[in-house]
């Protein structure tokens, strides 16, 4: 009952709880399968590949380890006739891990062959960051017939041949055997080989060829992306430069090249520059990775986790001028592989999460952490040397560098349709604003342009009567004075004044004589029927009508019908019929020039006054 009770209270959060671990549990084994199915033929490649695969070890190899590093030349030489001191080495065995004894390499030569130029014979030690190497060339009695002294904690300069590997030349029929004394602070590695000059030449240009193609692959993203950078201004691409560059540097600090040709004389800087460019190359991959990878913009414990590797990595660095180098690369190399671990980790968080260029990082990364932890393991002495486990950092790195860039290719595309989706958004809205916005103001143009339509026309307008004022009636007259002078046709003024309006006010007071002017003036609209005329009150009971293209004769008749309306229609006042009487004066013509014209208008009202002194209610026309 009890057990009952529980799994009805916790049904919902535990079965939900067994899905989502049933879930991760699927995923974790698919990954785990695809790990295997990758790393189980990988290992049998490093296992199985022959020592330095496509070249020929030394035919036998036997060693003595001197673990206080107290054996002298002499004492070795006394010890080759003495077996329990040499102990044989198997050709896969050719790297014993970091170490501060001294190993002493006996090699037996071969004779030389009977063809021309199998006596010269180069014996090569292909590790190039080995400290102290002192190689001596014996006959058969052991007498010292050369002696070389050589190794990168001294000057490029001094080597019998130069190359990046230490190469003792073997140009005496008498050589039998050659003992070489190891010691260094590097991983301990004696991956010796013996050739003919000619063939070693060929394979020189090869392995130079092959190293040409990698450090190309890797400048010429570098270049690219640092084009980028400058281009589009985004750090990421820093950061992307700056990793690309401290990779290329370390990688060509470990093989020798940096030696050989950026410098030959900086011995101790040698040694240094592994340890600084590796510790700067993790530095700015991480910090690459946080900005791929918006942890920044997630923040929570990925972020914190890398930013505490960012601390030890460039600690790490600074690190590298003051811890010996033995010290410095065991915890370098121990803190990389850790860091990759957790960059693995990370991406694939953000790959669950669903951010897709996670899973491009993963994929790349993953080839540098296979790459990386060979080349480790090789270091520690726990895998045998070969093409894979030395060059797999090499070729990891490269095809790393290469997806990321590819990476940032797609991730550039990406935020650049993300960037052109949202500023055709904004367009749209932009535009749908804008469209807003362009109709209000049309509509408010169009009330501004309506009230001030309405502000003109009460600016030119009578407010008592309706017709024009005289500022309008003044405008329209010099308009008309200019077209009647340019299309030589005449206009006409009729000028009239009420009669008796003073008395009529005192009788009957203002409001009838307000009415009395509507009335005139309504009238005087009902005569001056054309659109183009124009019907204005000029001042107190005075109005003045403007016809354009209209003789003398024409005005004088519009003038007589209007004076006889206003005669026969008294005008009807709170139940009074108030008589109206107007005197007209008319003048029309061609004027010959401005002042004329305005001349034309005292014409007018003379003819008026005219009217007036001849009894009123009548007509009379300017001469």
């Amino acid at each position: 009952m009890f057990f009952s009770v529980r799994r009805r209270r916790l049904d919902p959060l535990m079965w939900r709880g067994l899905r989502h671990g049933r879930h991760l549990a699927r995923g974790l084994l698919r990954r785990t399968l695809v790990l295997a199915g990758v790393l189980v033929p990988l290992l049998w490649l490093v296992l199985c590949l022959p020592v330095e695969a496509g070249s020929t070890p030394t035919p036998r190899l036997r060693l003595m380890i001197d673990d206080r590093a107290a054996v002298t030349l002499d004492q070795a030489l006394s010890r080759l006739r003495e077996d329990r001191w040499w102990h044989p080495v198997a050709s896969d065995r050719i790297t014993w891990g970091y170490t501060s004894a001294a190993y002493w390499f006996l090699i037996d030569l071969p004779p030389a062959g009977p063809a021309p130029g199998a006596a010269e014979r180069l014996l090569e030690v292909a590790y190039p960051v080995l400290d102290h190497v002192d190689m001596v060339l014996l006959d058969e009695q052991g007498r010292v017939l050369r002696r070389q002294i050589t190794g990168d904690a001294l000057p490029f300069v001094q080597r019998a041949v130069a190359h990046r590997h230490f190469l003792l030349p073997i140009d005496q029929p008498a050589a039998r055997q050659v003992l070489v004394r190891v010691q260094t602070t590097s991983s301990m590695q004696f991956p010796s080989r013996l050739w003919q000059r000619s063939e070693f030449e060929d394979h020189s240009q090869a392995d130079l060829l092959v190293q040409g193609l990698y450090f190309g692959v890797m400048l010429g993203m570098l270049a690219y992306n640092l084009f980028l950078f400058f281009g589009l201004g985004e750090r990421v691409y820093l950061w992307y430069v700056l990793w690309v560059a401290c990779m290329t540097a370390f990688l060509g600090s470990l093989n020798g090249l940096s030696f050989q040709y950026l410098w030959p004389e900086a011995v101790g800087w040698n040694d240094t520059a592994i340890v600084f460019f590796l510790a700067l190359a993790m530095a700015f991959a991480g910090r690459f990775m946080m900005v791929f990878m918006d942890l920044g913009q997630r923040r929570g414990w990925m972020l914190r986790v890398m930013q505490v590797f960012q601390v030890l990595t460039f600690l790490s660095a600074a690190l590298a001028f003051v811890l010996p180098y033995l010290q410095a690369i065991v915890l370098l190399i121990s803190l990389a592989m850790l860091n990759i671990a957790v960059a693995m980790v990370v991406s694939t968080a953000r790959s669950r999460e669903g951010f897709a260029p996670a899973r491009v990082f993963m994929i790349a990364w993953g080839l540098v952490f296979l790459g990386g932890m060979l080349l480790a393991l090789n270091k520690f002495g726990l895998l045998p040397r070969n093409l894979v486990t030395e060059s797999g950092s090499q070729i990891g790195s490269a095809v790393e560098v290469v997806l990321l860039s590819l990476g940032l290719a797609a991730r550039l595309n990406n935020e650049r349709r993300l960037r052109e989706a949202a500023q055709a958004e904004v367009i749209v809205t932009q535009r749908e604003a804008n469209e807003r916005l362009e109709a209000r103001v049309a509509e408010r143009t169009s009330e501004l342009e309506g009230l001030n339509r309405r502000l003109d026309e009460v600016s030119r307008t009578d407010g008592l009567t309706g017709v024009y004022n005289r500022r309008h009636f003044d405008e329209c007259l010099q308009a008309e004075i200019r077209r009647s002078m340019r299309s030589q046709r005449p206009f006409a003024l009729v000028l009239l004044d009420l009669d008796h309006f003073k008395r009529l006010n005192d009788e009957h007071g203002h409001q009838a004589g307000d009415e009395c002017l509507r009335i005139t003036a309504r009238r005087a609209r009902g005569v001056a029927l054309r659109q183009s005329d124009v019907v204005a009150r000029y001042g107190g009971e005075e109005f003045v009508i403007l016809l354009p293209c209209t003789e003398l004769d024409g005005a004088m008749q519009v003038a007589r019908q209007l004076c006889q309306a206003l005669a026969a229609h008294p005008v009807a006042f709170e139940g009074l019929q108030l008589p109206i009487t107007a005197s007209l004066g008319v003048c029309g013509r061609i004027p010959v020039d401005l002042q004329d014209g305005l001349q034309m208008l005292s014409d007018a009202d003379a003819a008026l006054y005219r009217a007036k002194r001849a009894g009123r209610n009548r007509v009379e026309a300017a001469f």
